[in-house]
């Protein structure tokens, strides 16, 4: 038997990226990772029926997307996908039409170190799923072992899903949206700009000026990705040939009642964020634009004109920092190694910058683009000049 829930905006984001790239959001790699050491006595067959309890627990994790109908189907059971063996590679392909979008993998390193990795298909999770469903999994495999059986979900992410979908009807929405971006005159790099396409993982900002970026922003009343934002625009506006905003695409994490907090699933919507190119000047501003942003983005915004018809907007995101020091299994306790976003298959469109703090403090980033228009070279130079901006900010004197 199987249940139809409507997909989210997330999924549906993912189908029209699919219908401009084919490939890119239904593909094996499309995935995020996470690859975790476990230290002290584990039984893989133990994990593969706390696999079991977490599928029947979690319908996201039983469910596969119908991209002509555009529904989530849910199966009342599915089998686990747990492969005893192989390599300890951060990424594993995950099929998007498989019974389950959840691949576990276990290596045994010696009678009292395995490696567990895990991989869930974007289409079904973000990183704050993936540690979610970990976590869940300790806690069952725990309970296997006689330990109290773990309070269930709050709520399915069929049922964020139709909320979604009830929230998206709203016509104020898609008019907000109008009315905000429908003056300005978005800005755009030559349009004869190429080199060569790019994508790699690089440092931005060294643990010092990252925590000297958070204070200039928290003094005035901001936040880390508007600070980011702003600079990263203020960098990029030496490499424009036209406009006075810039128009990035990204992703707002809208966990935002009680009973979606501990939901399985990508309650994450697209938006877009419209930043001036001196935006340093009033960040302020910029702040409340991204929490209206925010609050409108139950919506198909990709959908919307005249931002439809805006040059390709680059896609900026600041992933919030959500690892888990350590995961319990029992009387094992398992230790984040390694995660990872979609593995790099050659198809990027425009640009993307993935900001992440790191676990020393520092500030990471996932560059990739086709170099056309944001070429490699003028972003490059960008992310370059942030130290030395964020060491002119007015922070260090209070």
């Amino acid at each position: 038997m199987s249940t139809v829930r409507p997909a989210s905006l997330w999924q549906r984001f993912a189908l029209w990226l699919e219908d401009e790239r084919p490939g890119v959001a239904t593909g094996p790699w499309f995935a995020v990772n996470a690859v975790l050491r476990v230290e002290g006595e584990f039984d893989p067959d133990l994990l593969v029926a706390a696999a079991g309890d977490l599928l029947a627990r979690h319908e996201l994790l039983r469910s596969r997307l119908d991209p002509d109908a555009v529904v989530q189907v849910v199966e009342d059971a599915v089998r686990p996908c747990v492969e005893v063996g192989g390599d300890e590679s951060p990424h594993h392909p995950v099929p998007s039409t498989a019974p389950t979008p959840l691949v576990l993998r276990v290596v045994r390193r010696s009678a009292r170190e395995h490696v567990l990795s895990a991989h869930l298909h974007h289409l079904f999770g973000d990183p704050a799923t993936l540690w979610r469903v970990l976590r869940d999994l300790g806690e069952l495999y725990a309970a296997r072992l006689g330990g109290p059986e773990p309070a269930p979900p709050t709520a399915q992410y069929g049922e964020y899903a139709a909320h979604e979908a009830e929230l998206a009807r709203d016509p104020g929405t898609a008019r907000w949206w109008r009315e905000e971006l429908g003056g300005l005159r978005f800005a755009a790099p030559p349009p004869d700009a190429r080199d060569a396409p790019f994508a790699l993982r690089r440092p931005v900002l060294p643990a010092d000026d990252t925590a000297l970026l958070e204070t200039w922003a928290r003094r005035r009343l901001s936040t880390p990705f508007a600070a980011v934002l702003a600079l990263l625009t203020e960098e990029l506006a030496g490499h424009v040939a036209t406009g006075d905003h810039v128009l990035y695409n990204t992703l707002f994490l809208r966990r935002d009642q009680p009973r979606w907090r501990t939901v399985a699933g990508p309650c994450i919507t697209p938006a877009y964020a419209a930043v001036p190119l001196d935006a340093t000047a009033d960040l302020r501003a910029l702040t409340v634009h991204l929490a209206a942003a925010e609050r409108h983005s139950r919506c198909p915004v990709w959908e919307l004109e005249p931002v439809a018809g805006a040059p390709s907007a680059p896609f900026v995101e600041l992933i919030p920092q959500l690892r888990p020091d350590e995961v319990p299994f029992g009387p094992a306790r398992a230790f984040v190694e390694a995660a990872a976003g979609p593995r790099d298959t050659g198809q990027a469109a425009g640009l993307g910058i993935r900001f992440r703090k790191a676990v020393d403090g520092a500030l990471v980033a996932h560059v990739s683009g086709n170099g056309r228009g944001w070429t490699g070279s003028a972003v490059h130079a960008a992310l370059d000049g942030l130290p030395d901006r964020v060491g002119r900010l007015p922070a260090r004197a209070g």
